[in-house]
């Protein structure tokens, strides 16, 4: 209905400019016998210029209904043949080749109402149909070399606590115990979560692709304020072969890049998932495919000692004068799945290490450079189409800028580093290519000597949620959490949670 709206509106336009033409060409002939020769060239200017407005907009008309036609055909070939019926479920649609079913499930497990022709699609998988095409300018950048595309997610978060955490939007860790008797649990209702995001393609030149991608949520620059304002993520540009990639800007870190799949934002950060930090970085990474199903990995990074984004504590220490050195170098097998940067491959397994200094001075009394390092090994493997495992490991000291020893990196009677270990791991479960459930525990273990009478020595987290993605750009999610947090010298608390989100990417 409205294909055919738009081109009946253009091809009355060309009727009416051809007929205002007639009119006008009839108007000139008498006008020319009346005055003579000399007259006519003062008495036509204006018609003239009229006539070429007019002869300017059927040229643009009869462009805009070439263009229009050709996305008629474009549109055409996406919905059925005139007279089909669509089918109410799968089991009625004829089969045919679509390849979007990688998983076998039983038949009446199918979702219904997929209009992609295809036997065996799940909602999920099914291709939407695509926004009415609207005329509007294209992004344009300054320089004329790059193309810009927009992404993000609107999420809403509502989480039910029965212990207090720090903070509740995002819980990293718990309060101390209350006193009995008085209550603490607690809701939270936040979009916060919710994320905009710009891809960068640019030119290419030396055998490389340039690029960059800026990234940024709806927290401010200290999330466990738990408030709102814009916290970039990400912010960097790249240069990109098959072989290298130089990058250089904001990103994640380098050690222990593993990360558990969960719905809060803090992402087990200080309870089991080191690293994943976000900071001013120069990066080189180096790919060395050894044949399709193999390639090695190796990637080193020079960047910023301290970041606060976090926690506000931080922003106590110092660097001493030189970036952390940061390394990492991964096996992967299996042939690549996905594509960009999103790509895998089923099996990855890694290695990574982070050296550094930190400066805590106590004005006019004492000065003390603590020194930060860590290892890491981190696993991915997929080990059918249904399900597979991930996890991490570290070890290290003074790793609070890298979401180690529950976000504590000296202790600030002594100044002295703060040593810890811990990790994280999960197990994964498709239960169809559109539901999916994670199960997983992580835990940061600080050696209780190092902490201070108020510190935190232990905290963990259990969690099992379900995925459920309606279709491509709508998911609901549910997650069951228990946390369990341990202070040196105050009450220890634990409790359940239950957090639900609804997210709309596009």
């Amino acid at each position: 209905m409205v294909v055919g709206q738009g081109w009946n509106f253009v091809f009355s336009r060309i009727v009416c400019g051809s007929f205002a033409l007639f009119v006008l060409l009839g108007t000139l002939a008498p006008a020319k016998a009346q005055y003579g020769q000399t007259p006519l060239a003062e008495s036509v200017e204006i018609p003239r210029d009229r006539l070429q407005a007019i002869e300017d907009e059927l040229r643009y008309l009869r462009a805009r209904d070439v263009e229009r036609q050709a996305w008629e055909s474009s549109v055409a070939e996406k919905f059925p043949a005139s007279g089909t019926v669509l089918a109410s479920n799968y089991e009625a649609i004829q089969p045919s080749s679509c390849g979007c079913n990688s998983l076998e499930f039983p038949a009446e497990s199918y979702g219904c109402s997929c209009n992609c022709n295809c036997c065996q699609c799940y909602p999920c998988q099914c291709p939407l149909d695509p926004a009415p095409c609207i005329e509007c300018p294209h992004v344009s950048t300054l320089s004329p070399y790059f193309n810009v595309s927009f992404f993000g997610a609107l999420k809403l978060d509502m989480i039910f606590g029965g212990a207090r955490a720090i903070s509740p939007g995002t819980p990293f860790f718990l309060f101390p115990g209350p006193t009995p008797g008085f209550d603490d649990n607690y809701v939270s209702v936040h979009a916060r979560q919710s994320t905009l995001g710009a891809a960068f393609a640019g030119p290419q030149f030396g055998g490389f692709q340039s690029g960059g991608q800026v990234i940024v949520m709806f927290f401010n620059d200290n999330v466990i304020a738990d408030q709102y304002g814009i916290l970039p993520l990400q912010a960097y540009g790249d240069l990109r072969n098959e072989d290298w990639r130089f990058a250089a800007g904001l990103q994640f870190d380098v050690f222990a890049p593993g990360t558990p799949t969960v719905l809060p934002f803090s992402s087990l950060a200080g309870s089991g998932n080191s690293g994943n930090a976000f900071r001013g970085q120069l990066r080189l990474e180096r790919f060395i495919t050894v044949s399709d199903v193999k390639q090695w990995t190796i990637q080193t990074a020079l960047s910023e000692p301290v970041v606060s984004t976090i926690n506000p504590d931080f922003r106590l220490l110092e660097d001493n004068g030189w970036p952390n050195i940061e390394g990492r170098i991964a096996l992967g097998l299996g042939a690549m799945e996905g594509q960009g940067p999103a790509a895998k491959r089923p099996f990855e397994v890694g290695a990574s290490a982070v050296v550094g200094q930190l400066r805590d001075t106590d004005p006019g009394v004492r000065q003390v450079v603590a020194n930060v390092f860590g290892i890491s090994t981190d696993l991915r493997w997929k080990l059918t189409d249904c399900y597979g495992i991930a996890g991490e490991l570290y070890a290290g000291q003074g790793l609070g800028t890298y979401n180690g020893a529950v976000l504590q990196n000296v202790n600030s009677t002594t100044l002295q580093a703060i040593r810890s270990s811990g990790g994280f791991g999960e197990f994964y479960y498709y239960w169809t290519p559109c539901l999916h459930s994670h199960f997983g525990y992580g835990v940061d273990n600080p050696i209780n000597r190092d902490v201070n009478v108020f510190g935190r020595t232990f905290n963990s987290t259990y969690y099992a949620n379900a995925l459920w993605d309606v279709n491509a750009t709508f998911r609901i999610g549910f997650e069951l959490t228990y946390r369990e947090t341990q202070y040196r010298g105050l009450n220890d608390n634990e409790g359940a949670g239950l957090q639900t989100q609804f997210q709309w990417a596009f």
